[in-house]
C-alpha cells in the first residue's frame, strides 16, 4: 500500500502569511512605517482590501503620510467603487499641499458618493481641514461648489467652514447665494445674518433677524442674535429692549439678566442695572461676574470703598484679574501703595498669562507711585528667567525712558524688534520718544510709519503720527492723524498734542476749545495744566 501523496503547499497563502506576522511584529515594536508597507504588501498579495485599511490605520497612527498615502491608494485599486479610500486620499494629498491630486481624488468622490444631506458635506470639510492652510482648503472647496453652483446643502457647508475660518469674502458671497437659493430656509436666513454680523455688517444682520422675528416671535435664539448685533452698531436701546423680549419668554435665562444688567448701567439705569446684579450674585455660578459689575458700577459711579469691596468678592473666573488689577489700583490712588503691590504680588492661582498680567500691574503701580528705580529691579529679576519676554523688555524700556536712560531703552527696543521686526509697540514707542524730544525726526516718522502699517487705526500710533508731523512742520497732516486719534482716544495726551498743532497754525480760540475739553476730562493733568499759560488769549 502506497503512502498517501503529501499535500502540496500553498506557497502563495504563505507568503501572505508571513507578511502578516512581519507586518504584526513591525507594529508591536512601534515601526508604523514598516508596518503599513508589509499590511499593504500582503493586502495585494491577497487581494485583501480590509488588510489594506489596516495598512491605512497603522500609517495613520505613525503620522506617515506617504505610507497611508501607497495603502490608500492599494486599497482604491482593491475596491474601486468604495468611496472611503478616494475621500481619505483627498484629505491627506491637501495636507501634503498636492492641490491638483486632491482634486482628482475630490472629483472621484463626488462620483462615487450621492452626498445627499448636509451632514454629508460637514463630515467632509472636517476631513480635508485637517492642517491644511485655509487658501489650500479653499481651492479645493471652490471647485467643489462650481461643479454643483445650486447645491443648497454643500453651500450651507461652505459658509460654515468659510465663516469659522476668517473668510470673510467667501462666506458672504455663499450665505447671500444660500439665501437666494432657499429664500424660505430658516437656517439659510439665520447663517446669513451671522455672516453678515460677524464681518461688520450688523444693519444688514439687524434688518434679517428683524423681519424674521415679525412671523417668529418666539424664536429665542434669533433674538439673542439681534440683540449682539444691536449692541455690535451701539444702538443700545433697542438691544436692551430685545434682552428683555428674551427675558419675557425665559425669565431665567442668566445671559440675557446679565446682558440687560449691563445695558442698563451702559444707559444710565443704575438702578436697575444694580438690582440685576444683586440678582445673579445669588447664583452660584454667575457670582463672580455680578460681584465684577456691581464693582463697576460702584467705580463708575465714584464710590471706591464700594467698588473695593465688589471686587473683593471676585473669587474665580473670567474676570478674577481684571478685578485683582482694579482693587490694586484704587488702593494706590488712597495712598496705599505697599498694600496694592502685596495684593498683586501675592495673588495665587494665576496661569502664566495673568501672573505677567499680575506682574505688569506692579510696574505700573511703581511707575506711577514715582518708584521708577524700584520697577526696574523688579523687571530685571523676572528677565533673568526669561530674557527675551517681549512683554517684560518693553516694560523695562519705558522705565529707563521715565529714568531718562534713553540709550539703554534704545537698546531694549532694539532686542524686541530683532525677535520680532513687525512689533507695533515697539516701533511706535521708539518713533514717539524721538519724536518728543525732537531728535532723529526722520527716523521717528520711519519707524511710527511702519508701526502704522501693523496697526492702522490705531489712535496712539496715530497720535504719535501727529506729533513727528507737527515736530517736521507738516501742521495740516499733524491736525488730521491727531483729530483721527482724539476721535478713538479722548484721552489728555492727545488733547494737549492737538491743542499745540491748533495753536501753531494760528488758530487760539480752537485751540483753547480743545484745551478746555481735555482739562473737563483730565482737570489734574500736568501737560494740559502746563498748555493754559502758553495758550491764554
Amino acid at each position: 500500500m502506497h503512502s498517501p501523496a503529501p499535500a502540496l503547499r500553498d506557497v502563495a497563502r504563505d507568503e501572505v502569511i508571513f507578511t502578516l506576522l512581519v507586518a504584526d511584529l513591525a507594529a508591536i515594536s512601534g515601526d508604523y512605517a514598516h508596518a503599513s508597507a508589509q499590511y499593504t504588501a500582503a493586502a495585494v498579495q491577497a487581494g485583501h482590501a480590509g488588510l489594506a485599511r489596516r495598512a491605512v490605520q497603522a500609517a495613520l497612527y505613525g503620522q506617515d503620510a506617504p505610507s497611508a498615502i501607497a495603502a490608500a491608494e492599494a486599497w482604491q485599486r482593491l475596491e474601486p467603487n468604495n468611496a472611503d479610500p478616494a475621500q481619505l486620499l483627498a484629505g491627506l494629498e491637501l495636507q501634503r499641499g498636492n492641490r491638483d491630486a486632491a482634486r482628482v481624488h475630490l472629483s472621484r468622490l463626488l462620483t462615487l458618493k450621492p452626498f445627499g444631506n448636509r451632514q454629508d458635506y460637514l463630515n467632509l470639510v472636517r476631513l480635508l481641514n485637517q492642517n491644511v492652510e485655509p487658501e489650500a482648503l479653499f481651492g479645493v472647496l471652490d471647485e467643489l461648489l462650481e461643479s454643483r453652483p445650486d447645491d443648497a446643502e454643500a453651500l450651507f457647508a461652505y459658509t460654515v467652514a468659510a465663516a469659522g475660518l476668517g473668510q470673510t469674502q467667501r462666506a458672504d458671497s455663499a450665505s447671500a447665494r444660500l439665501l437666494a437659493l432657499q429664500p424660505n430656509s430658516e437656517q439659510a436666513l439665520k447663517l446669513r445674518a451671522q455672516v453678515l454680523h460677524q464681518s461688520g455688517q450688523w444693519q444688514p444682520a439687524a434688518v434679517l433677524l428683524r423681519g424674521y422675528l415679525k412671523t417668529n416671535p418666539k424664536d429665542v435664539p434669533a433674538r439673542f442674535a439681534l440683540a449682539r448685533a444691536l449692541v455690535d452698531g451701539k444702538e443700545y436701546p433697542a438691544a436692551r429692549a430685545a434682552f428683555e423680549a428674551v427675558l419675557m419668554q425665559e425669565p431665567g435665562n442668566v445671559e440675557a439678566q446679565l446682558a440687560a444688567a449691563l445695558l442698563a448701567g451702559q444707559m444710565g439705569d443704575r438702578k436697575v442695572a444694580r438690582q440685576r446684579l444683586l440678582k445673579l450674585s445669588g447664583e452660584a455660578e454667575q457670582a463672580d461676574k455680578a460681584h465684577f459689575y456691581l464693582g463697576k458700577l460702584a467705580d463708575d459711579a465714584g464710590q471706591p470703598q464700594q467698588a473695593l469691596a465688589w471686587y473683593g468678592r471676585v473669587m474665580a473666573g473670567e474676570h478674577r484679574t481684571d478685578a485683582l488689577l482694579r482693587r490694586a489700583e484704587l488702593l494706590a490712588a488712597q495712598g496705599q501703595l505697599d498694600p496694592a503691590l502685596a495684593l498683586l504680588s501675592e495673588a495665587g492661582d494665576a496661569d502664566e498669562s495673568e501672573s505677567m498680567r499680575l506682574l505688569l500691574g506692579q510696574i505700573d503701580l511703581l511707575v506711577d507711585g514715582r518708584r521708577a528705580q524700584q520697577a526696574e529691579a523688579l523687571i530685571n529679576s523676572a528677565l533673568q528667567d526669561n530674557p527675551d519676554n517681549l512683554d517684560l523688555l518693553f516694560a523695562r524700556s519705558m522705565v529707563l525712558e521715565k529714568l531718562e536712560r534713553r540709550l539703554e531703552m534704545e537698546r531694549d527696543l532694539r532686542r524686541i524688534l530683532e525677535i520680532d521686526p513687525k512689533n507695533a509697540n515697539a516701533l511706535n514707542a521708539w518713533g514717539y520718544t524721538l519724536a518728543d524730544h525732537g531728535e532723529r525726526l526722520d527716523e521717528a516718522h520711519e519707524l511710527i510709519s511702519r508701526a502704522l502699517s501693523q496697526s492702522p487705526d490705531n489712535p496712539y500710533i496715530l497720535d504719535s503720527l501727529g506729533w513727528v508731523l507737527y515736530r517736521k512742520g507738516d501742521l495740516a497732516g499733524a491736525e488730521t492723524h491727531l483729530r483721527r486719534a482724539l476721535s478713538q482716544l479722548p484721552d489728555a495726551e492727545v488733547y494737549a498734542h492737538l491743542a499745540e498743532v491748533l495753536h501753531a497754525l494760528g488758530r487760539g480760540d480752537e485751540a483753547r476749545k480743545v484745551l478746555a475739553e481735555g482739562l473737563a476730562r483730565s482737570p489734574q493733568d500736568a501737560r494740559l495744566l502746563s498748555l493754559k499759560t502758553k495758550l491764554a488769549p
